[in-house]
């Protein structure tokens, strides 16, 4: 924890200055996830929770405080007067083993309360890699869409000239304008939708959106599923944060039941103290101590309410928890599922982009320059090819979500 605070103190200080340069700083998707933790509010909120357990954890364990009483007593007749001083000290005796029940239960919600900064981090990491997928995913759609209007705008120049010398008719000349000015369009829209990303991702980081647009964020790596279903069932089952909080507050209920029906014994008031006693016409004094002992009698409120609520309560957490792990499971199981549907479609498309499609397309660029081939199979080359490269960079952002929430569910890591 104190690595990564030092590591994300030192890239926001290191990320400012050359994005005020125009200097590319390259980001990795570590030092972004280890500066939005802490940066957010979220986690700060989380943490000062965890402190208001501990202190809650710590007074729950004090024993209670005792009290000094003094009391004076004082009669006459005639010439003949009596008084007496009591200084006595009280202290509550908690015989019915109270106060463990409440340590127990106080300390359960401390690791509760803890167990709920981890789903919070997790949650935020988990936020933090998909603005950081979509803003990677953005960045080479518009570098697909200014590849294309560049091409077109190339093209539409050949057109211009070919139709002076009567090579094209009109109907291909205004075809490859009306192509030129949809590209243009479709750069303008690549680049809204990636600005929109970026100010996702730096409102996740707390940091403005124009340092974070000069910086190069560095495509980040889909690292193997070594887990089978049922590992991944039994990791979500143990290491789910906010199961394992709401067990913790399951396990802290079952202490407020045992809590509840411990308050029905009645916790004794023992005292002990000093007495002065003068009485008598030449008030001889007489000195001795005092001891005693009150017990409350439970007659008319014996607790009944109270046990009945708190083992409800109880009862209902219990059963939440049972709700909570069939869903987890279940979620995480479906989220494998898609990864691995998502894994597939990429490998598919992997082997017909790369090196190999950007030849396909230059080459199909060179023959429609030389007029080779026609406007229209240009045109279907160009799509098929922008197409495809999107639906990669997207179905690969998609892979990196996934696996952000498997690692927000199973505690792997996934993503680097």
């Amino acid at each position: 924890m104190i690595r990564h605070t030092c590591q994300a103190l030192l890239l926001a200080a290191a990320l400012l200055p050359h994005a005020a340069n125009g200097q590319q700083h390259k980001l990795t998707i570590e030092e972004v996830r280890s500066l939005a933790e802490i940066r957010n509010p979220s986690i700060v909120a989380a943490r000062e929770a965890v402190a208001g357990a501990a202190g809650r954890a710590q007074q729950a364990a004090a024993f209670p405080n005792p009290s000094v009483t003094y009391g004076r007593e004082q009669t006459s007749r005639g010439d003949i007067s009596a008084s007496q001083n009591i200084v006595a000290l009280e202290q509550r005796l908690e015989i019915g083993g109270q106060r463990a029940a409440r340590r127990e239960a106080a300390a359960l919600r401390q690791q509760a309360a803890e167990a709920r900064l981890a789903g919070s981090i997790a949650e935020l990491r988990h936020k933090v890699t998909n603005a950081y997928s979509a803003a990677v995913a953005s960045d080479r759609t518009v570098q697909l869409a200014s590849a294309a209007a560049d091409a077109f705008a190339r093209a539409r120049i050949i057109s211009d000239q070919r139709l002076q010398t009567g090579d094209v008719s009109g109907y291909t000349a205004r075809r490859v304008r009306l192509e030129a000015a949809r590209y243009a369009g479709l750069r303008a829209e690549a680049m809204l939708l990636r600005r929109r990303n970026y100010s996702n991702l730096a409102t996740q980081l707390g940091m403005p959106i124009d340092s974070l647009l000069r910086a190069n964020l560095t495509p980040p790596t889909a690292l193997p599923i070594p887990a089978v279903a049922d590992s991944i069932a039994s990791l979500t089952l143990s290491r789910y944060p906010e199961l394992r909080a709401a067990e913790l507050e399951a396990s802290a209920s079952a202490w407020d039941a045992r809590l509840a029906r411990r308050e029905r014994i009645p916790n004794p008031l023992a005292s002990a103290g000093y007495k002065e006693e003068r009485s008598g016409a030449r008030s001889e004094s007489l000195r001795g101590f005092v001891a005693g002992i009150s017990l409350a009698v439970p007659l008319w409120d014996r607790h009944a309410g109270g046990m009945a609520a708190a083992d409800a309560d109880a009862r209902g957490r219990v059963a939440q928890v049972a709700a909570m792990r069939i869903q987890a499971v279940s979620d995480a199981l479906q989220t494998l599922e898609a990864v691995h549907t998502s894994d597939e479609q990429l490998e598919l498309l992997r082997t017909q982009l790369g090196r190999e499609g950007e030849a396909a397309l230059r080459a199909a660029q060179s023959a429609y320059a030389e007029g080779e081939i026609t406007l229209i199979e240009w045109l279907d080359a160009m799509r098929a090819y922008q197409e495809a490269e999107t639906s990669f960079a997207n179905i690969t952002a998609e892979s990196i979500a996934q696996r952000a929430t498997l690692e927000r569910a199973t505690g792997l890591t996934l993503v680097r």
